[in-house]
């Protein structure tokens, strides 16, 4: 039986023995480029429930996983001081987030959860197939398009091809809206608005059926994901993107407020490794802590041998980003799979810990660096510190796993933002990358070092800011000039190489929201009003003689 079940066996049972709140199965896969990657609607991913094995397949197609599973983790205090968590791990007590979004009652039943346990998957030659048509109708739209779950469509459908209602006011799957009018019309030649060559689509919620993960309060969020990658032959094929919109539904004003990544990376054989980061790409890290995966255990199928990668999360957008200022994370955790003060938590008091540089029982973790070989562990002699094991492990000066001669082991890994004040109705976005490096036999201490992982990281986040990310088939050229970027009341938008025909410009902000602003053309180039637009990220769609360009832009 697989490594995480065996401590909680009694509670994965009793949870199956729900009947009618059971968890749903539904998976799907990120696989354009050299990484398969599941993800579930319940909002964990890279693993398969069903077989209780990992799904994160590196070389895509090998048999061998670098990862096992990850999910996000929120917490945050209401007025009255009340702790608020939603996590999910795996679904051994149960669930805290469920598919679907939240009714206006800021509730989730399972019904409505049963018909939004889907995953909309489309790629991007589908869309420029359906682009090249002349006219559209239901037989020769695919059904990714056709079905796709956007604002007003009438033909939404969800688990089992289940009719969804999405009226007009709910802002769901987002879409290039070629005529202004906010619904989404797939027979009008309207298309999904996703970025690279492949993107998945789910929404789910943490006040569903259950909240049975942690047992705590529920938020009261929505959440709405895309997962994303590019098939390019280079560094970028070894990237997933994973986009996700945070709405609180509820009436509460939470403060201290935490989002997180909980990931449990393994490399191959799951008993091997170690973690680092690095805080400059805010990048978390695993690699193996020997030279050897999974030899320690006779060489399991599943694990890489002595050719092996190191792999990582990247936050590359966060809540208080603002143009080229990143804000830095909150915190980078770890626990072991044990019932020790460092070990797995079970009430949401200890999640929230976690998500705080704390251990199990709320001690901050520390710096117990003293030196090469000497072993460093996660509290003790040592000042506080928000960040574990900073350094490189190829410089024995610098605080790494490899430099203070840990023994290897099954790690876990916490990964948060900052602390935000999430207001009711108030949306977050949080953009994180899986990256990977290729197969090397220097990947394991003692010979690993984060020069090949910060360049894969480094790709990721020069794509996405430098509009390299496609919106459904939007092409990137040189031709069209954007300036200033960042702008704070003003840019103006110039196509060099402009011929006659129409033009249109639309900016649309995270949720895919189209954001009306004035605008008014001299010559070859347009003035476009941003002054009232909130500060943050926006996607600046233009149009020209069938052509569309795609620009990141940012106000600030």
């Amino acid at each position: 039986m697989r490594k995480h079940l065996l401590l909680f066996l009694a509670l994965y049972s009793a949870s199956l023995n729900a009947g009618a709140q059971a968890p749903f199965t539904t998976m799907d896969w990120v696989n354009v480029n050299n990484i398969s990657a599941a993800a579930l609607v319940h909002g964990d991913m890279w693993w398969n429930p069903s077989l209780e094995v990992a799904d994160c397949q590196f070389p895509a197609g090998s048999g061998k996983s670098m990862n096992f599973a990850g999910a996000l983790w929120m917490s945050g205090y209401d007025a009255a001081g009340g702790l608020h968590v939603a996590a999910q791990t795996y679904r051994q007590a149960g669930n805290d987030y469920w598919p679907g979004p939240l009714d206006n009652d800021d509730t989730l039943t399972y019904a409505t959860s049963s018909l939004w346990a889907k995953i909309w998957n489309v790629r991007q030659t589908q869309i420029d197939s359906f682009r090249a048509l002349t006219t559209h109708t239901t037989a020769n739209t695919p059904e990714s398009i056709l079905t796709w779950p956007a604002t007003g469509n009438t033909y939404a459908a969800g688990n089992g091809g289940a009719p969804l209602t999405i009226n007009p006011l709910d802002i769901m799957a987002p879409f290039v809206d070629l005529n202004g009018d906010g619904i989404y019309e797939p027979l009008q030649g309207e298309y999904p608005a996703i970025k690279g060559d492949q993107a998945l689509w789910w929404v789910f919620s943490d006040n569903g059926p259950t909240h049975t993960e942690t047992n705590g309060k529920p938020l009261g969020v929505e959440v709405h994901v895309m997962a994303y990658a590019c098939k390019r032959g280079t560094l970028i094929d070894n990237v997933v993107y994973y986009d996700y919109i945070v709405i609180n539904r509820s009436a509460n004003a939470y403060s201290n407020f935490r989002i997180g990544l909980f990931d449990d990376m393994d490399l191959g054989y799951f008993d091997d490794d170690f973690i680092g980061f690095d805080s400059s790409r805010r990048l978390g890290i695993t690699y193996n802590g020997t030279d050897c995966d999974g030899c320690s255990a006779g060489s399991p199928v599943n694990s890489y041998g002595r050719n092996m990668p190191i792999a990582g999360v990247t936050m590359v957008a966060l809540p208080g980003d603002d143009g080229t200022n990143y804000a830095p994370v909150g915190s980078f955790n770890t626990y072991n799979n044990d019932v020790s003060v460092n070990g797995n938590p079970t009430t949401d008091t200890q999640y929230n810990y976690y998500l705080r540089a704390q251990n199990r029982v709320g001690q901050h973790i520390t710096n117990t660096f003293q030196g090469a070989g000497i072993p460093c562990p996660t509290t003790g002699t040592g000042p506080n510190t928000n960040y574990l094991y900073t350094g490189d492990p190829s410089i024995s000066t610098q605080w790494s796993e490899c430099g203070c001669n840990n023994t290897p082991g099954d790690r876990r890994s916490i990964i948060t933002t900052g602390d935000i004040t999430l207001l009711p109705g108030s949306v977050d976005h949080v953009l994180m990358a899986l990256v990977t490096t290729n197969l090397d036999t220097n990947n394991g201490c003692p010979e690993a070092g984060f020069d090949s992982i910060k360049a894969v990281a480094d790709t990721a986040w020069n794509y996405y800011y430098n509009s390299y990310l496609s919106v459904a088939n939007v092409a990137t050229g040189n031709a069209l000039q954007v300036y200033p970027n960042p702008a704070h009341d003003q840019i103006a938008v110039e196509n060099t190489s402009y011929t006659m025909g129409a033009e249109t410009i639309i900016i649309y902000n995270v949720l895919g929201q189209v954001m009306p602003v004035p605008l008014y053309k001299s010559g070859k180039t347009w003035t476009v009003d941003i002054g009232n637009l909130p500060n943050g990220l926006y996607d600046l769609l233009y149009s020209c003689a069938g052509v569309q360009t795609n620009v990141k832009l940012v106000k600030g």
